[in-house]
């Protein structure tokens, strides 16, 4: 690509009008698109269809049609214009796609996501060789017949990452397992196209890419400065929550400076751009501050535009009947390469059948790399027209319409399938991923949770799949103090900010904590901020569990530890928000209540082996808490012990029906049956664990008989000394070995061994109270 070209360089007085009817071209591709998205919102389609259609209603098949809208959006030279900002466009969100890449989810299923894009290269090569013969003849192709099979192989193979990308987004799929695995199969799909994209263009050109060593290392240069720079800049401005953007800013330059002088030797610089974005450092100021910057303008603005970019390049105007044949047979084609490549791979890896027609369909999306092809120079090919040209396009354009639309239908139509299945921990495995979400108000609440992420994450160098989240909860004020209008704050305590200036002393502070965890641990914490109102609060994190598919949450209770020792109420509307997220949790709840001084403390950094014990008395909340517990058994600086609490009533006549008189039999013998149901579980769950941990020494074990209430108080007197942290279920329903100890009871919403745990004065431990996720039959369990 000419940089003149690149640099929309003008040619005498035509700068103006060119530059003018791009700009508001992109206006009207963001207004058509909101409007066909919240008209197709409602039917379940994703972001970029409608935003491919409002660029196909902007077209020369539509609206471009009319003279006086031909005359002003196709005007002379205005493609290089929409060359050059495509260019700019695709370089800033493929930054962006390798910033906010999971690479760890990548690097577990490096072998998944390589054998699907693998599976569906192998089948379009296949099937773009056995309908070459068909094409020559119906296109008329004399001569280069192997530069036209390579533009055939990407245009059937290629898939667009960023379609699939911001459709995964929209479907809140995006923290899912197949929604993931879907992300890495696109990028992994579209990376090899690149790579075929450049030897087509290479040969296309006559000679192969001489400077390719210079650009990789170019590239290898950029990551170097990246990470000099990425740790040094926020040392200028410690007490500044984000880089300024002059310094933001600098980043961009060094990556437009490489990414234009790639293009200028007609060498795509997606891989280079996407590698810069991937390689850069994920701790720190730095990091946050692009994310925060780009993120939303990238998804909101400029997404939509390429999207829209596409739609408009579509017409079918000139094409004939040869042609109208050759678009439908490349359209069947596209599709039919991805289900058979894909599907072989499905059944090659035991991915379940529910998302084998999902797969492929969403894999189908066209774009990114099919445009690049099409916009390179084919001035010496005979063969290439523009007729050519068009049908291609709309090949890519349809294709994407029907992948989309059709993913979105299955959707729909299996949600159930789709649907977040993990809201237990007791079914879950130490292989499968553990979500875990923590909710903070501040820096004190915030120290204790890495803590806890540091206990669960397991040793050094464990490959245990672990994915921490904080949301940093700033509870919004009803009334603004400040009686000042928007012009009258002076800078430095303005409120342009938005929420930003919400908890922002806290705010820089719990990202100290986090960075320097990072640092030590190699552990990264994804971080959220809410502000709402204080009354809605639990809604949202509610949705937010739901929306991040996570497997846990851990509240912080209302109570601090202040340095004498004692406890301070926080106040009674975070304990009441807690009892509404226990009410209405879609998941596992745990509430932590920190003693930071005597308790718990970080095992990352600490010198020897802390001690935790597990309570377990029975019922669905301990076992839940024992289910937790198969983590922190998997890291050598926590000596974990299993303490089982056994009833001297056990081979009894069940508590539950000595408890009540009842007149109804049948209510009776359903009790009965269900505590009976009950006790066969915690044996079994109880024994597994035991199988598992106990008996290969990972895990100690003791047993203590017990006769009532005071006796189990006793006992945990006794122990209240020798752990730092006691791990507990809530709740196990009328347990003759908890008896009489509700009266005392402070804080109901930590059951009646998480209270006693919490606010005596002869426990100096931490203390976790687990809830496991309420349905409408559980409700009888609660203390």
């Amino acid at each position: 690509m000419d940089p003149k070209l690149l640099f929309c360089l003008p040619q005498g007085d035509e700068l103006f009008n060119p530059l003018n009817t791009m700009f508001i071209q992109m206006a009207c591709i963001l207004v058509f698109s909101q409007l066909f998205y919240l008209l197709l919102k409602p039917c379940g389609q994703a972001g970029p269809v409608a935003q491919i259609l409002a660029g196909i209603v902007l077209s020369p098949v539509l609206l471009s049609r009319i003279p006086k809208v031909k005359e002003f959006f196709l005007q002379k030279d205005a493609a290089d214009y929409y060359s050059f900002f495509s260019f700019v466009l695709r370089t800033s969100f493929m930054f962006l796609i390798g910033l906010e890449v999971d690479l760890h989810f990548m690097r577990r299923n490096f072998t998944k996501a390589a054998a699907i894009a693998f599976s569906s290269f192998v089948a379009s090569s296949l099937l773009s060789l056995a309908f070459f013969f068909l094409f020559i003849p119906l296109f008329q192709i004399k001569e280069d017949y192997f530069t036209f099979f390579l533009v055939l192989l990407v245009t059937l193979s290629n898939t667009a990452s960023p379609v699939v990308l911001r459709s995964i987004a929209d479907w809140k799929l995006n923290t899912s397992e197949i929604g993931r695995l879907t992300i890495s199969c696109a990028l992994f799909i579209e990376l090899t196209n690149v790579v075929l994209y450049t030897v087509t263009i290479a040969i296309i050109s006559g000679s192969m890419i001489g400077d390719l060593f210079l650009f990789i290392f170019a590239t290898g240069t950029l990551i170097l400065i990246n990470r000099f720079l990425a740790p040094w800049l926020p040392k200028r401005n410690p007490k500044e929550k984000y880089l300024s953007k002059a310094e933001t800013l600098v980043f961009f330059i060094f990556l437009l400076i490489i990414a234009i002088t790639i293009e200028s030797y007609d060498v795509n610089s997606s891989v280079s751009v996407f590698t810069i974005g991937i390689m850069f450092p994920r701790q720190g100021k730095t990091h946050r501050t692009l994310i925060q910057r780009i993120s939303y303008p990238i998804h909101e603005f400029v997404l939509p535009v390429y999207f829209g970019y596409i739609g408009f390049r579509f017409s079918i105007i000139t094409l004939t009947k040869r042609y109208y044949l050759g678009l439908v047979i490349v359209v069947i084609l596209s599709l039919t390469v991805k289900f058979i490549g894909v599907i072989s791979a499905c059944m090659y890896l035991k991915i379940p059948k529910k998302y084998w027609l999902f797969l492929p369909t969403i894999l189908s999306v066209k774009g990114h790399v099919g445009l690049l092809l099409l916009d390179s120079n084919y001035s010496l090919k005979k063969w290439w027209t523009t007729i050519i040209h068009d049908m291609v396009v709309a090949a890519l354009v349809i294709t994407t319409l029907i992948s989309g639309v059709l993913a979105s239908f299955l959707l729909k139509a299996r949600e159930k399938d789709f649907a977040h299945e993990k809201t237990s921990l007791e079914p879950h495995d130490t292989n499968e991923e553990l979500r875990v979400f923590s909710c903070v108000y501040g820096v004190r609440h915030a120290r204790g949770v890495i803590s806890l992420v540091s206990a669960l994450s397991g040793s050094h160098g464990a490959s245990t799949p672990f994915t921490p989240l904080l949301m940093h909860l700033v509870p919004l004020p009803k009334k603004r103090k400040s009686e000042l209008l928007y012009h009258e704050h002076d800078e430095d305590g303005g409120n342009a900010n938005g929420d930003d200036e919400f908890g922002t002393n806290e705010g820089l502070e719990i990202n100290d904590s986090i960075d320097s965890f990072a640092k030590d641990s190699k552990i990264l914490i994804q971080q959220v901020k809410l502000v709402t109102q204080m009354i809605n609060m639990h809604e949202e994190i509610c949705n937010a569990t739901e929306d991040l598919r996570v497997s846990t949450v851990f509240l912080p209770f209302h109570k601090h530890q202040r340095i004498d020792g004692k406890t301070t109420n926080d106040g009674e509307i975070f304990r009441q928000m807690n009892r509404n997220v226990l009410r209405h949790a879609p998941c596992s709840i745990g509430i932590f209540v920190d003693r930071n001084i005597t308790g718990f403390q970080q095992p990352h950094g600490f010198d020897s082996v802390q001690h935790v014990a597990a309570l377990f008395f029975g019922g669905p909340d301990d076992r839940e808490a024992l289910a937790l517990c198969k983590w922190l058994a998997n890291n050598t600086l926590i000596h974990l012990t299993i303490i089982q609490f056994v009833s001297e009533e056990s081979k009894a006549e069940t508590p539950v029906g000595n408890a009540t008189t009842r007149d109804n039999n049948e209510v009776f013998m359903e009790v009965m049956g269900r505590d009976q149901n009950e006790h066969e579980t915690d044996r079994s769950f109880l024994e597994e664990f035991y199988n598992r941990f106990v008996t290969t020494g990972q895990v100690g074990f003791i047993e203590k008989v017990v006769s009532n209430g005071p006796h189990t108080l006793t006992i945990l007197r006794e122990i209240g000394e020798m752990y730092s942290l006691f791990v507990v279920g809530k709740s196990r329903g009328d347990c003759p070995m908890t008896v009489r100890m509700k009266d005392w009871e402070e804080c109901p919403e930590l059951g009646t061994v998480g209270d006693f745990l919490a606010s005596s004065l002869d426990v100096n431990a931490s203390v976790l109270v687990v809830q496991r996720q309420r349905y409408s039959h559980d409700s009888f369990l609660d203390d």
